[in-house]
């Protein structure tokens, strides 16, 4: 298994231009019936007054140029996918470090499994999520604004938690249906079952459950803490269609639980295509959501969620600074812009 601990050091070995401003807006895109609400983060050349942008009572936002023209140039692209109740700013942390070093940067959120919408009977329907990816890459490559932007050779997708799971799904990743019930009837509490326990998982297709959605434009995938691990077939991880980061944390709720969900064990599946594993120390699950506000701790006591900002601000920020490391390193080959980007 390839498993590492990140060091601050690893900073040193990422090579890094001036950042670009992050700009960011809204535009809503589908998949077939699907509305797909899009907050896009993408390089400007623009100067103005930065605004907060996806901040939430909960958690806090980023500072950006809103609806600033866009940069002229070819850029990576990458989809951020959220996980169960998440949404388009979840990841927003890792949006603008991405956009300051030369990316476009898409997150949706997915219908039936986002903020004030999230169903589990609709969320297990996973396949939903991952083919929200494929629509977005679709919308970007047709639409006038971003087409030419885009540098179509240097696609990725990253993910949390269901997210994760649906960034392995794009590159080929497979569960089955069978499997999941099973698994969940033996361990009916586990993090991956628990949020489905009151759905009858038999009314679900395990034709679409089962089914290959790989997508060859992605050339990388990134996965934050996946949910689904244990169901993951090895054959299908073997012959994955790119390049895989996986980004572990030691615990699944903050404190220190020795549980969990063992996204790191993924690496020992690399076939084709390389699967890397690391290990954040100390982090837990929701540490790949944003910084979270001084209100925060008392509006989700009252819901029963105080476990989601269970970490210190210095915490999660480590968290976060690590996985930037890691990530940016990751994807050094597909961040070496064409002539022209600056």
């Amino acid at each position: 298994m390839k498993k590492f601990w990140i060091l601050c050091l690893l900073f040193s070995s990422v090579a890094t231009a001036a950042p670009w401003q992050v700009a960011s807006r809204l535009q809503t895109f589908y998949n077939g019936e699907r509305p797909l609400v899009t907050r896009i983060y993408y390089p400007t050349n623009a100067q103005g007054q930065l605004q907060q942008v996806g901040g939430r009572p909960v958690f806090v936002g980023i500072s950006a140029l809103p609806d600033a023209p866009p940069a002229t140039g070819h850029f990576p692209l990458v989809i951020i996918s959220h996980g169960s109740g998440g949404n388009n700013s979840s990841q927003a942390w890792l949006a603008r470090a991405l956009v300051e070093q030369g990316m476009i940067v898409v997150a949706a959120n997915h219908p039936g499994s986002t903020s004030g919408d999230s169903i589990p009977a609709k969320s297990l329907e996973l396949w939903q999520q991952t083919r929200d990816i494929s629509a977005l890459i679709d919308a970007m490559l047709k639409d006038g604004t971003w087409q030419a932007r885009i540098n179509a050779q240097a696609i990725g997708v990253a993910g949390h938690s269901k997210g994760g799971y649906s960034a392995i799904s794009a590159i080929g990743g497979r569960v089955a249906l069978k499997d999941f019930i099973a698994g969940c009837q033996h361990q009916p509490r586990s993090p991956n079952c628990l949020f489905y326990a009151g759905v009858n998982k038999n009314s679900i297709s395990a034709t679409q459950f089962d089914a290959n959605y790989t997508d060859a434009r992605i050339r990388f995938a990134i996965a934050l803490d996946p949910g689904m691990v244990p169901y993951l077939q090895p054959a299908s991880l073997h012959q994955i269609s790119a390049p895989l980061l996986v980004i572990a944390a030691q615990h699944f709720m903050p404190g220190n639980d020795p549980e969990s969900l063992g996204a790191e064990s993924l690496a020992t599946h690399s076939g084709q295509q390389p699967i890397k594993a690391v290990v954040l120390p100390g982090s837990n699950h929701f540490d790949f959501l944003q910084l979270c506000t001084p209100a925060a701790p008392e509006i989700l006591a009252e819901e029963g969620e105080a476990f989601i900002c269970g970490s210190s601000p210095t915490e999660r920020e480590r968290a976060h600074q690590q996985t930037i490391a890691a990530v940016l390193a990751f994807i050094q080959p597909w961040l070496s812009a064409p002539a022209g980007n600056r």
